[in-house]
């Protein structure tokens, strides 16, 4: 159970028990003089209801002032504190369907529930099964005058804390939406690539809770059914370390509650996508060194381990791989999670069977297209490419595009504004560089070579084309420049910081 449960229960049924215990103090215990002297203050309820049970007295043959009369009424009301004690008060389980404990203003049916509460040992002992439920049922004449009282005492002080806690949840989630729409926005996920507003979480004993954020149940804290105390606020980042897990595939993911931002690598065989992809994460990683930012690389593809082996990067295997990611954060920038999905190039060779990857280009922020020199120039003077003749850039791009279009239902006449960056690689070769160096820009290169068809497709299907040569294995630190564009484009913040 959550602190504030405990506390705002502890307190409202300590002073309905207070009040009921008192009263039966000051009316059935005490002298005359007493009474007459506290009767304003606790009796003018218990009395009238004790007067009640005369009826019964009588058919029992006890007298209203006896002390056999008294101990039936003490045992009644031993048996109200039993209820208020007992599990079915305390009972604030969501559920198998929702595995998180309710504020106890906010329980499904909570007024009813609320008012069971002094009864509620009869339902404990039906519960138990092995005690006879028959012994509760005796003294329901002799637990009604306590349980009235503390009925009329809880529903005002419920009624209060009902109006205070709708008004806190409110104001706790409206704040803590601005500033996950500021910050954060919405999450993605590595394995199935699609996007979603928050994720779910799993507690430390493996139920899965949607996240949580203050609403009916709790307002800082939640609580599983197995009574481990989640945080629902972001304050000092506690609720970003939490486990995540995908709302759509169930799969574990790590969030940070950082703002995600997607690039998509397209290119034939050996362009040198992983490579470059490699190469910019550790050239970023320096980058953001410098300026004060913490790199936190999360996946084994573009991790420290991979930049020192980069010359020897195995080709990308074929179908749908986990994306590759890492978090940028410092003191005074909103933390960055930077989602990198490397396809193999033998995904964009024409095929009449081809998967379409839905999931990696309907969710993305900037597309690298990565493209060989030495292709372009083999292609041009006629010699046949050793990858064969369906590994070539114009037809990567042209299965991309094919791809692209129909995933987002764009019609021929429609661009789109995702950044769009066209990059030359493999420019720490001498004799690529030379080749490409002698044109006044890549675009010319392409033109020259025979692939204006690549800067025509690009042109009319992306609305902000951009292009770049790159060392692919990081010489010159450039690497980075098509993704830190596409970084610059999409977060204003992220692009001054990282000036």
């Amino acid at each position: 159970m959550n602190n504030t449960n405990r506390a705002l229960m502890g307190t409202l049924i300590g002073i309905a028990l207070f009040y009921v215990i008192i009263s039966f103090i000051f009316t059935r215990v005490l002298d005359v003089g007493v009474k007459i002297f506290s009767i304003s203050i606790f009796s003018f309820a218990m009395d009238p209801l004790i007067g009640l049970l005369d009826p019964l007295w009588t058919l029992i043959g006890v007298e209203n002032d006896s002390l056999t009369a008294t101990a039936l009424l003490v045992l009644g009301l031993v048996f109200v504190i039993v209820g208020f004690a007992s599990k079915p008060t305390w009972d604030l389980k969501g559920g198998e369907d929702d595995p998180q404990e309710y504020l106890f203003t906010h329980r499904p049916k909570a007024f009813l529930w609320c008012l069971m509460m002094p009864w509620n040992s009869l339902t404990w002992f039906w519960q138990m099964k092995k005690v006879p439920v028959i012994i509760p049922i005796i003294l329901i004449p002799f637990m009604f005058p306590f349980a009235v009282i503390a009925d009329v005492i809880l529903i005002v002080l419920f009624a209060i804390v009902w109006v205070a806690m709708t008004a806190g949840i409110k104001m706790a989630a409206k704040k803590d939406r601005e500033q996950y729409e500021k910050d954060t926005q919405y999450a993605i996920c590595p394995k199935c690539k699609r996007n979603f507003d928050r994720p779910n979480v799993k507690c430390k004993c493996g139920l899965v809770l949607s996240y949580p954020v203050p609403n009916e149940h709790g307002i800082k804290t939640h609580a599983c059914n197995n009574g481990h105390i989640i945080p629902s606020t972001n304050k000092d980042g506690i609720r970003a370390k939490l486990q995540m897990v995908c709302p759509h595939c169930g799969g574990g993911i790590i969030t940070h509650e950082a703002k995600p931002i997607v690039i998509s690598m397209v290119g034939s065989v050996g362009s040198g996508k992983t490579t470059m992809m490699v190469s910019a994460v550790e050239s970023i990683s320096a980058l953001a060194k410098d300026r004060g930012i913490v790199t936190d690389v999360i996946t084994d593809g573009v991790s420290v381990n991979a930049q020192r082996k980069k010359t020897n990067i195995m080709p990308t295997k074929t179908g749908e791989l986990d994306s590759q990611y890492f978090f940028l954060r410092s003191r005074d920038l909103p933390e960055k999670q930077i989602v990198i999905n490397d396809i193999s190039g033998i995904e964009f060779q024409p095929d009449n069977e081809k998967n379409l990857f839905e999931e990696y280009y309907r969710y993305n922020d900037g597309i690298i297209f990565a493209i060989d020199p030495l292709e372009v120039m083999a292609l041009h003077h006629s010699q046949s490419p050793t990858k064969g003749s369906k590994n070539t850039p114009l037809a990567a791009l042209e299965s991309f595009y094919h791809m692209y279009t129909e995933i987002n239902g764009y019609g021929p006449a429609v661009k789109s504004s995702v950044p769009f960056a066209i990059v030359l690689t493999r420019m720490d070769e001498t004799k690529i560089k030379a080749a490409v160096d002698a044109e006044a820009t890549p675009a010319a290169f392409l033109n020259k070579y025979s692939h204006g068809m690549v800067v025509d497709i690009a042109q009319s299907a992306f609305a902000n084309v951009k292009y770049f040569k790159v060392a692919s294995l990081g010489n010159d630190n450039n690497a980075m420049e098509p993704f830190l564009w596409i970084l610059s484009e999409n977060d204003e913040d992220l692009k001054n910081k990282l000036k």
